[in-house]
């Protein structure tokens, strides 16, 4: 039916499937949506989704909840409803164990004005319990209740001549004056779980972007106990132990039980949050070469000895100026007369001069190039709810600087020593601090992702390693070089929500460049369509971009932490095998993405 169906279909979340996607959590929060269902089922779904121990006594659990429809509570608050709902009562002990029961109740009608401590003792008679009243508790109340729990109706009698009820041990029950409790203190150690004070190293990261809150804003060595010595009475005091994290109190039975319902809340497990981030950086160069390119020079025309003799401008007969130059006169010139014609002449030791066009260069250049990279950092950090975590990819590079010292004699000494900037650090950084939205799998972050290259013009020689600058120094003939780093850093400061196992971008910068250069021959470049031939066009483009993935998961046990492991050997298993196959047969590499 109807009833059945709704509860059975909420009930099917607490059971294996909500394990798999919401491990238990004392901050749960819940949904319920019920009709009619036996109040066990409703206790069991609530029990898996806060892993709290809880107990149904005396047969409560086969009581109707009905009628139940509430939507974001708190799984406290929402069993207190359906034990309401069901009739029963929800009662805590000393050791944080929830019983269910159904307590007897009372009917009261009392026209006439009783004294308290009789009206104490029949309560205790008729849900068969101890109590003892104390001698200072006097006075008379006229009392009419119906149908109402007996520990909900003995509290309520005592409260209203202001007195309490104080449970013992053995649960025996004593209905006191609380003046005369601040008399009778009891010293009680409180063995703390997971509070802990914060280490004396915290991480951090330095950048030029980020701004330190201030000594007034820094929080406090444990607030923990400066929220747990507010609670006490003017008389109580407090002491912690640091070795065995244990808090000593000295303090009254109701400062006691405030204590323990603090500690209830505060000192609870913390989630533990998986970040995994992939910086990825790209550069992409496209270049496209087109044209006729005569060079820097452009073209050109020479005069230079060849070896073929030409006439022009010389004489051919014997008495030409030419005559007076020869270097050898005996020789056989091509212009003596009596010299063989110029099939058979014999080449002379001197030749005056030779036109030559051996020397004009064109080239013809069509040159497209694609140069594509990518940089992939993927840091993996794992850190507890509240807590920043930081981790370091990289180098830490030192460089040395030159100092000149005048000595006594005038003479000038030369030190050698390190840089006042150095070192410098290169590399990849990133800071994370998670806070789970209790209740939730929603994570607020703080992230802060780093990354510093060497950006220098210098490609790596013996004096300064790849991305330093190189200068040049000196004067009166004395000269020397130093090599300086350039960096380049890109920084991300950014606060998200996100849901566990979802991916957020939260960087996508683009620097795009484009440069064209054009190169003509005077006049003859201008002409159309043929100046194509005499002109050459360069043109290039840049392009870097930066992406940053932030994928936050939780961590609730050791089988979450099992499962991230096995999914990352799984990944690198796969890429080792892919890289094995490319590197076997190329023809069957998986292509790249465009």
């Amino acid at each position: 039916m109807k009833l059945n169906l709704i509860l059975i279909a909420g009930l099917a979340l607490g059971s294996s499937s909500l394990a798999s996607a919401q491990a238990p959590s004392l901050d749960a929060r819940v949904s319920l949506d019920i009709v009619e269902q036996p109040l066990s089922e409703v206790v069991k779904y609530l029990r898996d989704r806060s892993g709290a121990n809880v107990v149904i006594l005396d047969g409560s659990g086969d009581k109707l909840v009905r009628d139940l429809d509430i939507q974001d509570v708190d799984w406290r608050d929402a069993l207190d409803y359906a034990c309401q709902m069901a009739s029963c009562v929800v009662t805590e002990d000393r050791s944080g164990v929830l019983t269910i029961t159904d307590p007897p109740r009372v009917d009261f009608d009392f026209e006439e004005d009783r004294e308290i401590a009789d009206i104490c003792h029949t309560i205790g008679k008729v849900a068969g319990v101890n109590i003892l009243v104390s001698p200072e508790v006097t006075g008379t109340l006229r009392v009419r209740l119906k149908d109402v729990p007996w520990r909900s109706a003995l509290e309520e009698v005592a409260k209203t001549r202001g007195y309490v009820v104080v449970e013992e041990q053995r649960g025996i029950l004593r209905v006191v004056d609380p003046l005369s409790l601040e008399k009778q203190k009891q010293t009680r150690s409180y063995q703390l779980r997971y509070l802990r004070p914060r280490g004396p190293r915290q991480a951090t990261i330095e950048t030029d972007v980020t701004r330190d809150l201030g000594e007034g804003q820094e929080l406090s060595e444990f607030s923990a106990l400066a929220a747990l010595e507010k609670a006490l009475s003017p008389e109580g005091d407090l002491d912690y132990i640091e070795d065995s994290n244990v808090i000593i109190v000295r303090d009254t039975i109701q400062v006691h039980e405030a204590i323990t319902q603090i500690l209830d809340r505060i000192d609870i497990e913390p989630t533990q949050v998986f970040v995994d981030v992939k910086f990825v950086s790209t550069a992409n160069v496209d270049l496209l070469d087109l044209g006729v390119d005569y060079g820097d020079g452009g073209p050109q025309v020479s005069i230079s000895g060849g070896q073929i003799p030409i006439q022009l401008p010389f004489s051919s007969s014997a008495d030409g100026w030419q005559s007076g130059v020869i270097a050898d006169p005996g020789a056989l010139g091509p212009f003596d007369p009596a010299a063989p014609p110029f099939g058979t002449a014999q080449i002379p030791n001197t030749v005056f001069g030779a036109l030559s066009f051996t020397q004009v260069s064109a080239t013809l250049r069509a040159l497209q190039r694609d140069t594509r990279s990518e940089v992939v950092q993927a840091p993996k950090i794992i850190t507890l709810d509240g807590n920043e975590a930081t981790i370091f990819v990289g180098e830490t590079v030192r460089y040395a600087e030159a100092r000149a010292e005048q000595g006594q004699a005038g003479g000038l000494s030369l030190s050698v020593q390190e840089a006042s900037g150095s070192p410098v650090e290169v590399g990849f950084q990133l800071l994370v601090r998670p806070n789970v939205i209790p209740g939730t799998r929603k994570i607020m972050m703080e992230v802060i992702p780093k990354e510093t290259n060497l950006s220098g013009s210098s490609p790596g020689t013996a004096l300064a390693p790849a991305g330093f600058d190189v200068f040049t120094l000196g004067a009166d003939g004395v000269g020397g070089s130093i090599a300086l780093p350039r960096t380049r850093s890109s920084t991300l400061i950014t606060n998200m929500m996100l849901e566990s196992g979802q991916t957020a971008v939260i960087g996508g910068l683009t620097n795009e460049i484009d440069t064209e250069v054009e190169s003509r021959v005077p006049l003859l470049g201008a002409i159309p369509v043929l100046g194509e031939l005499f002109s050459h066009t360069n043109r290039t483009r840049d392009r870097r971009s930066l992406v940053i993935f932030v994928t936050p998961q939780l961590v609730n046990n050791a089988e979450d932490t099992e499962y991230l492991l096995q999914q990352e050997l799984q990944r690198r298993r796969s890429s080792l095998k892919d890289e094995v196959e490319a590197l076997v047969n190329p023809a069957f590499a998986a292509p790249e993405a465009p």
